[in-house]
């Protein structure tokens, strides 16, 4: 009998540590918001393209379930800026693509993931989204699809590699936008699109004998910066009225970054992703870039450094690459009068989410105006190794800067 007392005892007692786990490892429900009515519709919308059942990011949060857990994650990514991966300051320069939370998601997203995550109504529970199959803009004038699959193999956890895709294209025409259809969402990183008109990728994937090539040691390819920049989640964007020429003939040159995580490392996968080109209906602009480039050697807390406009442009976009530990730079026009315009100001550079930044209105500058950048580097900074979009390594900030000739172009 007392044996079984004992055991009784023994019973009551684990179960009382068992709640009071359970109770203390908890947080008690404060949030006024829910996921199935509050939270769900801004991870679908703002995380769902990478952060979905065979997406790039390593967890999805477009269910209850699969999002739950991850509540102190959500919550450190979100007060850190680093999600969505925009990096872009708002009110200094305006862009089309933007991709930042509103103050008000941020709120949501941080009262929920403190104040005990609460599911919300049960019988209100979303269907989970799927991966999209259609093309974003509507059906491309030209769709192009790497000539072969490539295999990245079990043992590879990242790569970039090269592809030629021949345009096809009889008579000239001018690209508005460019679109990708990764044919491995889970570790297609990043893309590039360029446009070749002297064969020199073709000469590159002839020597190589697996499908596309590698990063030539020699910099011949790229030697000028893409038509096209693709970053799950960030919608491409058209222009009306400009273009990038597209000759007759010329090959289109795919650049993909291939990254696993720690859910699809170890695993192989098979890629044959697809480019859709938008072509100009009538007449267009020629849009050209404009390299902008920081000494080669830079030392101190602040570089400092200006290009000057020969002539009367309109910028419509822009490429950053920061490969030296830093913890902002800034980028303005400046017009002959003086008078400064804000473009761009990063925080926290990343060099592993390379993107274009599209003004929301085309600036416009006169004849002798100039960009001045600035950036202000990590004590101690020093070079990260990257490849670059852009043809250039030598030195350690470089931008692409878009424009056409004269006055704006329509959007």
């Amino acid at each position: 009998m007392r044996l079984y007392m004992w055991g009784l005892l023994a019973l009551a007692m684990a179960c009382i540590v068992t709640l009071d786990s359970g109770t203390r490892g908890h947080t008690p429900i404060s949030s006024r918001w829910n996921y199935n009515e509050h939270l769900f519709p801004i991870f679908r919308d703002q995380c769902g393209s990478c952060h979905i059942d065979g997406g790039i990011a390593p967890m999805s949060l477009v269910t209850y379930q699969s999002a739950y857990p991850w509540t102190q994650s959500i919550r450190e990514e979100i007060l850190g800026l680093r999600m969505p991966p925009w990096q872009a300051e708002d009110g200094f320069g305006m862009f089309r693509n933007g991709h930042a939370l509103s103050a008000r998601d941020m709120d949501m997203i941080l009262e929920w993931s403190s104040g005990g995550y609460p599911q919300g109504p049960r019988d209100q529970v979303p269907p989970a989204p799927e991966l999209p199959a259609d093309w974003a803009l509507g059906e491309p004038g030209v769709t192009l699809e790497m000539p072969e699959a490539f295999e990245i193999d079990a043992g590879t956890r990242e790569l970039v590699r090269y592809f030629v895709l021949p345009s096809g294209t009889a008579a000239d025409a001018a690209i508005t936008a460019v679109d990708l259809q990764p044919g491995a969402r889970a570790v297609v990183r990043s893309a590039a699109v360029f446009v070749d008109t002297a064969g020199v990728a073709r000469q590159l994937d002839d020597a190589d004998p697996a499908p596309g090539f590698a990063d030539p040691e020699d910099g011949a390819f790229p030697s000028a910066p893409p038509v096209g920049v693709w970053i799950p989640g960030q919608a491409p964007v058209r222009m009306d009225g400009a273009g990038y020429p597209l000759p007759a003939g010329s090959d289109v040159v795919l650049r993909v970054q291939y990254k696993k995580t720690w859910i699809t490392e170890g695993q192989a996968f098979t890629d044959q992703s697809r480019v859709g080109l938008y072509l100009a209906d009538g007449d267009a602009a020629a849009i050209d870039s404009m390299l902008v480039t920081s000494p080669a050697t830079v030392s101190g807390r602040e570089v400092s450094f200006s290009h000057d406009i020969a002539g009367e442009v309109t910028l419509l976009s822009v490429i950053p690459e920061v490969d030296i530990e830093s913890s902002e730079i800034q980028v303005e026009a400046v017009k002959p009068d003086g008078s400064r315009i804000p473009m761009l100001w990063l925080r926290e550079p990343d060099s592993g989410w390379t993107s274009r930044f599209w003004f929301d209105a085309p600036v416009s500058l006169p004849e002798g105006s100039r960009l001045d950048i600035t950036a202000v580097l990590d004590p101690g900074a020093e070079r990260m190794p990257s490849t670059s979009l852009l043809g250039e390594t030598a030195v350690p900030i470089r931008l692409a800067v878009d424009y056409v000739e004269g006055a704006p172009a329509a959007n």
